[in-house]
């Protein structure tokens, strides 16, 4: 169960991260829209693999993101997860994470990164994202650590509206 919520959150901070690089990558290209995952070419290692997942970003800003992530696991059970808020280098509550874990997000020159760790402090995951020159293609790949070890992900989304 716990390494289902971590992938959740995972998946939730990629698509953020995505968001970020997408508004500072170039003013004339947003991330806002609805994208769905492409499970055929994303990859992930050891996790298990979503059956389905829907991004909708609805802010995507310098200093801020919004975006809420359905989907649905490799079991079939469905999961939410969301951000609204600043895009600042400070540690941010996740969602309504149960686990209590925080998020922080900040703008590099290759787009938006995020980091986020649990309640001890603990990093669980830290990655990036990168959105294609014509708009239509977000790449988030990162890293997680849990109980279950290290695994690397690279989610790639396709813009459906």
């Amino acid at each position: 169960m716990g390494r289902k919520i971590l992938r959740t959150l995972m998946i939730g901070m990629c698509l953020v991260g995505f968001a970020a690089v997408n508004a500072s990558a170039a003013t004339d290209r947003s991330a806002v829209g609805t994208w769905k995952l492409d499970v055929a070419n994303s990859s992930y290692g050891n996790m298990p693999v979503p059956k389905f997942e829907k991004l909708v970003v609805t802010t995507d800003k310098p200093e801020a993101i919004k975006w809420v992530l359905t989907g649905a696991s490799s079991d079939g059970k469905t999961y939410i997860s969301m951000y609204d808020g600043p895009v600042d280098g400070k540690d941010r509550p996740y969602g309504k994470s149960p686990a209590g874990n925080n998020i922080t997000y900040t703008r590099s020159s290759s787009g938006l990164d995020w980091v986020v760790k649990d309640k001890t402090g603990a990093v669980i995951e830290a990655g990036s994202g990168q959105l294609s020159p014509d708009g239509n293609k977000l790449t988030l790949k990162g890293t997680t650590q849990g109980s279950s070890g290290k695994g690397t992900f690279v989610s790639v989304f396709e813009r459906v509206q």
